[in-house]
């Protein structure tokens, strides 16, 4: 059960591309990128308006600047304890209600075992587990009871555990009923964000988990729910956070629906060159499997997978896969994998290797004659300019692409005493072989011809050269492919013999003809003598394959699973910061 056994081209899966990574390896990248996020911090203060005629009271924002100035204290410095009446009666004045102080992040005031995953991937195919929690907390309110006022601050490095908001979220981007296809559609496309640099990494996927319409109803595991602590969290915090999220309409408007806590992340911009480009994703979590194939219990070698769609290919279905992307054994290795279906990778391939075989693809024309003197034979060859492109090979196999260029041209003579025929093919074929960590090419190329004079027949390849080459995989720590290649064995197949008779009637002008139609054919030989090079260069350079993921991933350790997928195994990369914006 290992990534080497991954068969994306199985009609269950038949995603393009799959990125797998562990609850374990996520959690600890998140976790990084929050204890250096460096987020604004984001005051709220809200007043009680009354309603007209009877009707329903609601709140409303208070400038925290003009509130502080009013009171003439931070509203937040009022403890408990130690109230101040005349700024608490100022606070009155203005209806103040509630207010909190918060800033994302890692808490630093508590032991790391004490702050939870921030993903769990406990939730079945789609959804998961997100826990948030904040670097900062206050929360400051006053309550009215007949006549006298009472006062609450209440911050969350007092406590024995960081305020923790439980929620289930749905990343189901493709059912019909999921909670994201409520969304607007500049909303969709923030969060099925394409760009292959950095729709892998865990900022993006930290967007994700915060974007509204995702949330199930929140859950804060730890706080006695008739507490006070969890009637202020949920009942002002919670609601006035999810709500200015949702409100797309609110002063400052919210029109990339991905504000937290008031400010916008905006991923980087940053951009590479990628061998592949998303056009769809879906999230799908698949467990970890036993010996048997059974799901196990061992959440952390859970994987989260991103599957892609390229082309405009429709979405596929998300099933589990039947293979872990990662070990146990190898956890401290690598976080996760990353997989190429075998038809996207020959694909590219193919692209790049059908062009450099125009200048063999040859169209012969052949003519024979006869005069008092004997027959007379000619041959002229000219470049195909539409000589065709790999195809794929559809059997399931080591066989991934072949190539195949066969053109012919004859003619026939009877003239007096003097008669025969000529026939002469020009072949061309080359095969692509996904082995292990090796490409392996085979090109042949050859001319092959019958003569026959007077019956004398002379036939066989009279040029037919061979060269096999393999290409050992390897990849930069930004995902650049990169070959290294053994030594190519080049074979010299050729096998014309011309007959004593057709030597006689040609008046030994055939073994003239055969050395002119060699050196006009000569271009093969040296073709193919350097193809190896010319591949090789072609793999390595500027158009050579590049995984998409290299702002998020490190990668190492390229082959091809035993169906040919093209795997390799991938780290996340430090994170970045982001760029926030109020």
């Amino acid at each position: 059960m290992v990534a080497t056994q991954s068969d994306l081209s199985d009609p269950r899966y038949g995603y393009d591309l799959v990125a797998g990574t562990t609850q374990a390896s996520i959690n600890a990248t998140m976790k990084e990128f929050l204890s250096k996020f460096q987020a604004v911090e984001c005051i709220k203060c809200y007043a009680y308006v009354s309603g007209t005629n009877g009707g329903q009271g609601s709140f409303e924002e208070l400038d925290f600047e003009t509130l502080k100035s009013f009171v003439g204290k931070d509203p937040f410095s009022i403890t408990d304890k130690d109230a101040d009446a005349e700024a608490l009666k100022k606070l009155y004045e203005k209806k103040f209600v509630f207010g909190f102080k918060a800033k994302l992040g890692l808490p630093t005031e508590f032991e790391l075992a004490d702050i939870p995953d921030v993903v769990v991937l406990d939730r079945g195919n789609h959804k998961v587990t997100y826990n948030l929690t904040a670097k900062d907390f206050k929360l400051i309110a006053m309550e009215e009871h007949f006549g006298d006022l009472s006062w609450t601050n209440i911050a969350q490095a007092d406590q024995a555990k960081p305020w923790t908001f439980r929620f289930e979220v749905d990343l189901d981007l493709a059912s019909n009923d999921a909670a994201f296809n409520d969304l607007p559609e500049d909303v969709q496309q923030h969060v099925k964000n394409l760009e292959p640099g950095s729709m892998f990494s865990v900022q993006q996927l930290y967007l994700d988990l915060n974007t509204p319409g995702l949330e199930a109803a929140p859950d804060i595991p730890g706080l006695d729910k008739s507490s006070t602590a969890y009637l202020y969290l949920t009942r002002f915090f919670l609601n006035t956070y999810f709500e200015a999220l949702q409100d797309r309409n609110r002063t400052g408007g919210n029109p990339q629906g991905n504000y937290l806590l008031g400010y916008a992340i905006k991923p980087s911009n940053v951009r590479q060159r990628n061998s592949i480009v998303p056009t769809d994703l879906n999230f799908m979590v698949s467990p970890f499997l036993d010996e048997t194939g059974n799901a196990t219990k061992h959440y952390p070698l859970y994987t989260l997978n991103w599957l892609v769609m390229t082309e405009d290919h429709p979405m596929v279905p998300a099933k589990p896969f039947g293979w872990n992307w990662v070990q146990e054994a190898d956890v401290s290795n690598f976080h996760g994998a990353m997989a190429i279906k075998r038809g996207v990778f020959a694909e590219f391939l193919s692209g790049l290797l059908s062009p450099s075989l125009t200048s063999i693809c040859l169209v012969p024309s052949a003519k024979i004659d006869a005069n008092w003197k004997g027959l007379t034979v000619k041959l002229s060859i000219s470049k195909d300019r539409s000589p065709g492109s790999f195809k794929p090979v559809t059997k399931p196999g080591a066989h991934v692409l072949t190539f195949s260029h066969h053109k012919s041209d004859k003619d026939d003579v009877w003239k007096g005493i003097y008669w025969g025929n000529i026939e002469v093919k020009t072949n061309v074929t080359s095969d692509v072989y996904f082995e292990g960590k090796t490409i392996r090419v085979v090109t042949t190329a050859g001319a092959w011809m019958h003569f026959n004079a007077e019956g004398g027949v002379s036939e066989g390849d009279i040029v037919k050269y061979r060269v096999t080459t393999r290409f050992n995989l390897g990849v930069d720590a930004n995902g650049q492919l990169a070959v290294s290649m053994a030594d190519p064995a080049f074979e010299d197949l050729s096998n014309f013999d011309t007959s004593f008779w057709a030597k006689v009637i040609s008046l030994g002008q055939i073994n003239q003809f055969i050395a002119n139609i060699k050196g006009f054919l000569d271009v093969m030989h040296r073709f193919l003598s350097d193809r190896p090079n010319r591949v090789k260069a072609m793999l390595n350079g500027s158009r050579s394959w590049v995984f998409p993921g290299g702002q998020t991933f490190l990668f190492k350790d390229p082959q091809f699973s035993s169906k040919q997928d093209l795997v390799a195994h991938v780290t996340y990369a430090a994170p970045t910061k982001l760029t926030l914006s109020g």
